[in-house]
């Protein structure tokens, strides 16, 4: 991985960190988008620190604002002049409904949305990479997602797992879609389920009987290391050189939900949320 530069969201705690300290162990040029400052910093210095790797840059980043993602990719586009992975993988869970600033549920922008607002916009510097990975980290919820078109924010029946299991389809979705659009560029496009990982998701941001049994549950879940092991697989090896269009799990590809593959479904949900992020049709893609 020397040479390459490498993007990955949500990179100050969990499955993100690792990926990143892995990233930065095979000599990559790491850009962490991290939403605190305070934590994005304490993962920087202890990634410098245990790979000796300096080229790890900090970009504080909040995915429920889009304000916040277009300072990130102008800084990125200020400073780079390629990208040779990007891997979407901050997420967030959340029991209680809210909207952000711009006005959508808080799962579908942070966990959807604003990756498919990063991913567009930054198309020009992965096309100028040589070989360029876009990673979008689902996860088993896609199996049992729906898009509820006509009610996104789920303000009428709003349920944390179904937002959930939502904005995981709709990664799943996205990905397809994109690898469809970019089929004749050097861009792959995979997505995956890092298994079931005790990460803060399930109880970082709820206060409920659920987040409850999550933190007693995340004992017995696998730990962050092994949890970014497939992310770092689609990142690096070159097992899945010319690969794209793929769900895996476990560094294996497999099926995901039916319903990922209706072309239909993903063309829709391209163009709700290409007018969402406020994104031009004429786009080059």
């Amino acid at each position: 991985m020397e040479g390459k530069i490498c993007i990955v969201t949500g990179a100050n705690t969990g499955i993100g960190k690792e990926t990143a300290l892995g990233l930065a162990q095979k000599g990559a040029e790491v850009i962490m988008l991290c939403r605190n400052m305070q934590k994005g910093v304490a993962a920087k210095e202890e990634i410098i620190n245990k790979t000796g790797n300096e080229n790890i840059h900090l970009i504080i980043t909040d995915l429920a604002s889009f304000k916040s993602v277009h300072q990130a990719i102008e800084t990125i586009k200020k400073n780079y002049k390629k990208i040779d992975v990007l891997i979407n993988n901050a997420g967030a869970y959340f029991t209680e409904f809210a909207l952000t600033e711009d006005g959508n549920e808080r799962q579908f922008q942070v966990n959807h949305l604003s990756g498919f607002l990063l991913t567009l916009s930054l198309l020009d510097l992965l096309k100028a990479a040589e070989a360029a990975r876009i990673i979008n980290v689902s996860s088993i919820g896609n199996y049992k997602g729906d898009i509820h078109f006509d009610d996104l924010n789920l303000t009428n029946s709003y349920n944390g797992l179904k937002a959930y299991r939502q904005s995981k389809l709709s990664n799943v979705l996205f990905t397809y879609e994109l690898a469809r659009r970019l089929s004749d560029t050097n861009i792959t496009v995979n997505t995956l389920h890092p298994g079931v990982v005790g990460t803060q998701i399930g109880y970082a941001n709820n206060r409920t009987f659920h987040a409850l049994a999550w933190k007693i549950g995340s004992y017995f879940m696998i730990n962050s290391k092994d949890g970014a092991a497939t992310t770092l697989y689609l990142a690096t090896s070159e097992e899945v050189e010319g690969i794209t269009a793929k769900y895996f799990e476990k560094c294996k590809a497999k099926r995901s939900a039916e319903k990922s593959y209706d072309k239909e479904l993903a063309t829709k949900l391209w163009e709700v949320s290409e007018k969402i992020c406020g994104i031009k049709k004429e786009a080059d893609i």
